[in-house]
């Protein structure tokens, strides 16, 4: 009894691990959805490291990496509150493998993805650990 629920265990961990990898992945190329991006941002150092692709129409963010400078892309997107100018972070990505590598999040993911209409939306991008080349963006969540 205890092997199969250790055999069980190990494959829904395998599973599991799967699903998590192709749900925040995607392709060195970054295709534009069919109305195509209504926001691009990149990091503000010299060539920068990393971009920020949005489609307000189903909350598509997708960063990449754009510099083989040995640092990942990162980006926060946070919801305003009812307070004006106060900020909730909603989630954090990291492009992470190197040059050319990408990750998506949108709406269909359901949770923290899916950004609520009529809102400001912040979105800061920055390079490595410690916010490197930040640069901070908002725009309202309408369509």
């Amino acid at each position: 009894m205890r092997r199969k629920i250790a055999t069980l265990a190990a494959a829904t961990a395998v599973l599991a691990a799967g699903m998590l990898a192709t749900a925040t992945s995607a392709s060195a190329t970054v295709d534009p959805p069919a109305g195509g991006w209504d926001h691009t941002w990149t990091t503000s150092d010299s060539v920068p490291g990393g971009t920020v692709y949005i489609a307000e129409h189903g909350d598509v963010v997708s960063l990449c990496d754009t510099d083989a400078d040995s640092m990942a892309p990162r980006v926060s997107i946070a919801v305003e509150e009812s307070i004006a100018g106060a900020y909730d972070i909603r989630y954090t990505l990291t492009a992470s493998g190197g040059e050319g590598n990408c990750v998506v999040a949108r709406a269909t993911q359901g949770g923290v993805y899916d950004l609520p209409e009529g809102k400001n939306i912040g979105v800061t991008i920055w390079l490595g650990p410690d916010r490197r080349s930040q640069t901070q963006h908002y725009y309202k969540n309408d369509h």
